[in-house]
C-alpha cells in the first residue's frame, strides 16, 4: 500500500501539509507515539501518528521530525486536539527533512486510521505472500524440469521491478539482466570479497546496488555466489524483492552443487590413481570418464589453502581451484586428495590448444581477485609444464608439486609458481623437504655467517662472487676491489671454517646450491 492510497481514504479526511510531491512511498504499518524520540520503536516505512504531547517548545518539532526521518518513516500524521491546528514549526521541520506531513482532524480518531489502514496492509501482504509462494513453486518445478537460472532470472526480476545479477567471487557472471559490463562485474566482486559483513550497499556505474551472499557447499564466501540487486532508496537499500531472488538463486545453486558432487567423485578417482601411482590403463579409463582424452596434452596443478577452519579447508580449496580454472571447465578435473597431504588439491587440465603461459595468466588473475576474501588464509599453487598423454601425467604431477613447494616458500597471501619459472637446480631443490634444505644451508654456511657477524670479514659475499666468476682469482678480486692476496686469504678462511676445498668441483657445487637456499 502506498501513502497516497492511505491518504485518499474518503472517510478519514486527511489533509497533506508538507511533501505533497512525495506520496508514492510504500507503507509498512501505522504507529502511534507521543515520545520525543521514538526511533527505537521504528524500523522504516511507518506512518507515525502523534498527538503532539511531546511538544514543549517550538524547537521540539525539529528534534521529533529529525528522529523520525533518521528511522526512515513514510509520513507523520499530527492530530489537532492539543493545539487546534498543526504548529507551523512542525510543518517547517517536515519540509526541511523531506518527511510528508498530514493533518488529522479532531473528529477523526487515531483508532479510525488504524482500523482502515492496517487491515489493508495485512491483506496485501497476505496476497503478496501467496503470490510469492505460487511463483516459488512454479520456479522450483521449472528448474526440476531442466530450466536454467539464466532463463528464469530476467523475467522474475522484471516482474519484481528490479535489475539483478548473479556472479562468482572472481567476477564471472552466472546469470542476470542486461547492463553490467566487465568493469561493473569486477567492482561487484571486489565489494563482495572485501566486505566486512553482508549485505553491503555499493555504487556501480552511478547505480545503487545491494550485494548479498548465496552460500553453497562449503559455506564460505570463497565458495559462494553473490547476488547484486538494484537498491530501493538510501533509507531502505535492501528491496523486498531480494529475499525472493535469493531463494531463486539458492535453488539454482543447490542444483549446481549436486551436479558438481557427481563430477567430483569421478575427479577424485583420477587424483587417487595419480597420487598412488596406479595402473596406466585405469588412469586412461578414469580420464575418459571425466570427458578428457587420455592422449591429450596435459598440465597438472597442485594447490593448498591454509589458515581457514580445518574442517572446511580442503573443500574450500577445491571450490577455489575450480573457480580459478572455470575458463577451462570442460577440459579440467579437480580432485580432492587425502586431508593429510599439504597440497591437498590436484587439477588436471587438458589444454592442447592453450600455451602453458596462458593458463598461468588465468590462474594469476583468478587468485588476485580472491585475495581480499582470504583473510588469514594462504593460497599456494604450483603448475607443471606440458605433459604428452596419460603416460606422462604422473611426472607432470611431480613437477607441479615441486613448483607448489616453491610457491609455499614465497611470501604473500596467494602465490603461484610454474615449473618453467624454476631453473633446473631450483626445481631439484624444490623437491627436498624444507627442514632438510635449511639444515644443509646452515651446516655449510653457518660458520661463515657467524664469522662475518663477529669480524665483518665478508666471507659469504666473497664466496658468492668467487663462484660467480667460475673461480677466476683476478676477475673476482677486481669485482671485490681487493688485492688477489687478500682474496686468497679470505678463500682460505672459508675452506678452514667449513672443511671444504674450493678447488674440488663437488664442493663448489655444494656451496653454489647452499647460497641459493632461503636462510
Amino acid at each position: 500500500m502506498l501513502l497516497r492510497e492511505a491518504l485518499g481514504i474518503p472517510q478519514l479526511r486527511l489533509s497533506v501539509l508538507a511533501g505533497a510531491d512525495d506520496l508514492d512511498r510504500p507503507l509498512t504499518r501505522v504507529y502511534v507515539t507521543d515520545l520525543l524520540d521514538p526511533r527505537r520503536y521504528l524500523s522504516g516505512g511507518e506512518v507515525v501518528l502523534t498527538g503532539l504531547m511531546w511538544r514543549r517548545a517550538p524547537a521540539d518539532s525539529e528534534t521529533f521530525v529529525a528522529a523520525c526521518a533518521a528511522a526512515g518513516v513514510a509520513a507523520i500524521g499530527a492530530g489537532d486536539a492539543a493545539y487546534g491546528s498543526v504548529p507551523a514549526d512542525l510543518v517547517e521541520a517536515c519540509r526541511t527533512h523531506q518527511v510528508p506531513l498530514f493533518e488529522v482532524p479532531v473528529e477523526v480518531s487515531f483508532r479510525d486510521i488504524l482500523d482502515e489502514v492496517n487491515p489493508s496492509l495485512w491483506a496485501r501482504r497476505a496476497t503478496g505472500l501467496a503470490t510469492v509462494l505460487v511463483r516459488h513453486r512454479g520456479l522450483a518445478a521449472a528448474m526440476a524440469a531442466g530450466a536454467r537460472l539464466g532463463d528464469l532470472l530476467s523475467p522474475v526480476a522484471a516482474d519484481l521491478g528490479v535489475d539483478c545479477w548473479v556472479l562468482t567471487p572472481t567476477g564471472r557472471i552466472v546469470a542476470g539482466t542486461a547492463g553490467l559490463d566487465s568493469t561493473g562485474r569486477a567492482d561487484l566482486a571486489a565489494a563482495f570479497v572485501a566486505a566486512d559483513r553482508l549485505p553491503v550497499a555499493v555504487i556501480v556505474d552511478g547505480r545503487p546496488l545491494t550485494v548479498l551472499a548465496v552460500p553453497g557447499r562449503p559455506e564460505h564466501r570463497l565458495a559462494s555466489w553473490l547476488l547484486a540487486v538494484t537498491a530501493g532508496t538510501a533509507r531502505a537499500p535492501l528491496p523486498d524483492a531480494a529475499d525472493e531472488l535469493v531463494s531463486l538463486v539458492a535453488l539454482a545453486r543447490g542444483q549446481a552443487d549436486e551436479a558438481t558432487r557427481v563430477e567430483r567423485r569421478l575427479a577424485d578417482r583420477v587424483g587417487s590413481l595419480l597420487d598412488s601411482g596406479g595402473d596406466l590403463g585405469e588412469l586412461r579409463a578414469a580420464l575418459s570418464s571425466c570427458g578428457l582424452s587420455p592422449d591429450s596434452t596435459f598440465l597438472a596443478l597442485t594447490a593448498s589453502l591454509t589458515g581457514l577452519p580445518a574442517p572446511s579447508e580442503l573443500a574450500v580449496a577445491v571450490a577455489v581451484v575450480e573457480e580459478i580454472l572455470r575458463p577451462y571447465a570442460s577440459q579440467t578435473v579437480v580432485a580432492r586428495l587425502t586431508a593429510d597431504r599439504p597440497d591437498g588439491v590436484l587439477a588436471v587440465v587438458s589444454a592442447p590448444a592453450q600455451p602453458a603461459s596462458t593458463v598461468l595468466d588465468t590462474v594469476r588473475a583468478g587468485m588476485a581477485a580472491l585475495v581480499p576474501a582470504l583473510g588469514a588464509g594462504r593460497l599456494a599453487i604450483g603448475i607443471s609444464g606440458p605433459a604428452a598423454g596419460a603416460v606422462a601425467l604422473a611426472g607432470a604431477v611431480e613437477e607441479a608439486r615441486h613448483a607448489w613447494r616453491a610457491a609455499s616458500d614465497r611470501p604473500g597471501p596467494a602465490t603461484v609458481v610454474s615449473a618453467g619459472e624454476l631453473a633446473s637446480h631450483l626445481l631439484l631443490l624444490a623437491g627436498v623437504p624444507t627442514d632438510t634444505r635449511r639444515a644443509f644451508r646452515d651446516r655449510l654456511l653457518g660458520p661463515l655467517v657467524e664469522y662475518d657477524r663477529v669480524h665483518d670479514a665478508r666471507l659469504v659475499q666473497t664466496l658468492e662472487t668467487f663462484l660467480a666468476c667460475s673461480g677466476s682469482w683476478s676477475r673476482c678480486a677486481e669485482l671485490l676491489h681487493v688485492h688477489v692476496n687478500t682474496l686468497r686469504y679470505r678463500i682460505g678462511r672459508v675452506e678452514q671454517l667449513t672443511g671444504r676445498d674450493l678447488s674440488r668441483f663437488e664442493d663448489r657445487v655444494d656451496f653454489f646450491l647452499a647460497l641459493r637456499l632461503p636462510g
